[in-house]
């Protein structure tokens, strides 16, 4: 039984390449940033006494900052997907940056298996957080993966919030969206006594995910954050048409990178660019 439970797992995780900020531990991510003595906040935000806190981690919030950085991850994942962004020295001079583990992922418990309704609970804890109630009016949010529609989603519902809008790698286009050998396998009882809870989590994301992108399709016209779409051509997670289903359905400026021979882990191996892309358009 145990040969068993390393083969189905070895299975699902052989679908994905390993970068350092994927598989990171909360605590060695945590001890990373104490070692390089950046100033951060952790903070457990609630939208009522009865619901379940979402996890975030701020970095670079100094009174003089207004502009504001909000990263989403993929999944599964949590906040430390992009803890050499939150510590570097560049975007540390610009941005007030925060990292989030979403709802079932982290220190956040209770899965929404829903792209509105993970928008609708992150946007009501921005209204909490210490940095956002003083008054700071830039924000732009980053989404990688299934982070891409929640961060879109978030921006949709409250259109005037956000100036720019990064999707890396995105999962938008209903059409392309399909289920994945290894989403079917994890959705039996046998993986779900095998997997972690996380990837359990995830999969129950990704089951409905199509259904939930029809239903939005009209939603995207709503946004008015410029959009900085990134894109690898040989990503076998997310189609490469999904950049032609954004241009088409967003009323917003969009620009597009298409890069050539990339996969689908873009925050981690084109980092220059995408930093080089934060810099930029934070002018």
């Amino acid at each position: 039984m145990k040969k068993s439970k390393l083969l189905l797992l070895s299975l699902i995780l052989s679908c994905c390449s390993s970068y350092e900020e994927m598989n990171m531990e909360e605590d060695k991510a945590f001890q990373k940033l104490k070692e390089s003595e950046i100033f951060y906040q952790e903070y457990f935000i609630q939208n009522s006494k009865e619901d379940n806190p979402v996890h975030w981690i701020s970095t670079g919030c100094k009174p003089d900052k207004d502009k504001i950085l909000i990263f989403i991850h993929g999944s599964p994942g949590n906040w430390s997907n992009y803890l050499r962004y939150l510590k570097d020295p560049e975007l540390l001079k610009i941005y007030c940056m925060f990292g989030l583990d979403r709802p079932g992922f982290g220190k956040s418990p209770g899965t929404i298996a829903d792209v509105t309704g993970q928008a609708e609970k992150i946007l009501g804890n921005l209204s909490k957080l210490p940095e956002i109630q003083k008054g700071k009016k830039s924000i732009s949010i980053l989404g990688h993966s299934y982070g891409g529609p929640v961060a879109a989603r978030m921006a949709s519902i409250s259109p005037e919030k956000f100036q720019y809008l990064f999707l890396l790698a995105a999962a938008m286009d209903p059409e392309t969206e399909e289920i994945k050998w290894y989403n079917k396998i994890a959705d039996t009882w046998i993986a779900g006594w095998i997997l972690p809870e996380e990837w359990t989590h995830s999969n129950s994301e990704m089951l409905p995910l199509k259904e939930q992108l029809k239903s939005l399709a009209s939603e995207w016209k709503r946004i008015k954050a410029k959009t900085i779409v990134i894109q690898g051509e040989e990503d076998g997670l997310v189609d490469p048409k999904n950049p032609d289903f954004i241009q088409k359905s967003f009323s917003a400026e969009t620009k597009t990178y298409l890069l050539p021979k990339e996969g689908h882990f873009l925050p981690w191996k084109n980092y220059d660019l995408i930093h080089k892309l934060l810099i930029e358009f934070s002018k």
